[in-house]
């Protein structure tokens, strides 16, 4: 860490980023070119999951069951959504090759690829530990994405085999002003239904403060639409195992911003939907505490989302 830090520190964070998610593509590149048929149960596992001597038990006290028991969570350390946005370091997320990860979330995934919003779209805020992105929802879109996971069935947790670290989708509307009303809800339910069958949770993402149009389902009446069209979709999908949850922005400061939470948390559990959430995503105001110099640094890289130790 002490060597890699200031270097990784020079660098831009954007592009930081995208050379770790490659360079983990070419060691699991490298296993299935040794082995083109990779469809055994466990595919990737003699070069990434540590050995045994190294495996640390999670013990009793952070294992976790939760819904009834559809989920289970050798740990409660994951990886949130926004690192793989493209589903492409599936293999490495759920066959323990990072020791005590519990569970991983790929996207926010779109029914349309999107390049995302203009470069540059992430800064740092080292004086306060933060980042701040307006990445715009740049992904590969849900069509191509559950043929990805497709690609990867082998790696389902089975009875008597491995334990697998839950895998979790998050999905969103596509990044266009253009799709509105009935479009935007056609949207969100053309992803739900090509990917649902490929998660071991599904997340509503109705939260992203980087996009033109804001906050498209974050209101009573728009986010009451959209679960009674999740609702009905996931009915028909033959397996309903998967718990479906909902990922919602931090409240505002104030007595008005906890009144517009509880309105939506009420609109969510009253929905016959919703099985659970996910706190929170990146605060797109800036009523946080900063640092006189982080408060400079925010102020000059404008808009986007803000997280890190501001939001603890």
């Amino acid at each position: 860490r002490t060597f890699l830090a200031p270097v990784i520190y020079r660098t831009d964070p954007e592009f930081a980023h995208r050379a770790t998610v490659q360079a983990v593509k070419l060691l699991q590149s490298v296993r299935m070119l040794a082995e083109p048929s990779w469809t055994g149960p466990l595919p990737l596992d003699w070069l990434l999951r540590p050995p045994a001597s190294a495996a640390v038990s999670s013990g009793p006290s952070i294992k976790q069951e939760m819904f009834g028991g559809r989920l289970r969570f050798e740990t409660p350390f994951g990886v949130a959504a926004g690192f793989d946005k493209n589903a492409e370091l599936v293999p490495l997320l759920k066959v323990g090759a990072i020791r005590g990860l519990g569970f991983a979330e790929v996207g926010s995934i779109s029914a349309l690829p999107s390049d995302g919003n203009p470069k540059p779209r992430c800064f740092r805020v080292p004086s306060d530990e933060a980042v701040i992105n307006r990445m715009g929802l740049n992904n590969d879109g849900s069509e191509v994405i559950a043929e990805r996971l497709q690609s990867f069935s082998s790696l389902k947790e089975v009875p008597g085999g491995p334990p697998r670290a839950p895998l979790g989708v998050n999905i969103t509307k596509t990044h266009s002003p253009t799709i509105l009303g009935e479009a935007a809800l056609d949207d969100f339910v053309t992803s739900f239904g090509r990917l649902y069958p490929h998660s071991d949770f599904l997340v509503l993402n109705v939260s992203c403060p980087n996009t033109a149009e804001g906050k498209t389902f974050e209101e009573r009446d728009t986010l009451t639409a959209l679960l009674a069209r999740i609702r009905a979709a996931r009915s028909a999908c033959a397996d309903q195992t998967a718990p479906v949850l909902l990922k919602l922005s931090p409240p505002v400061l104030g007595e008005d911003g906890r009144r517009r939470l509880r309105e939506l948390v009420d609109v969510a559990l009253t929905s016959g939907t919703v099985d659970g959430f996910v706190v929170s995503n990146t605060a797109g105001d800036r009523d946080v505490p900063l640092t006189l110099a982080g408060k400079g640094d925010v102020a000059a890289i404008g808009r986007g989302g803000l997280s890190g130790k501001p939001l603890r």
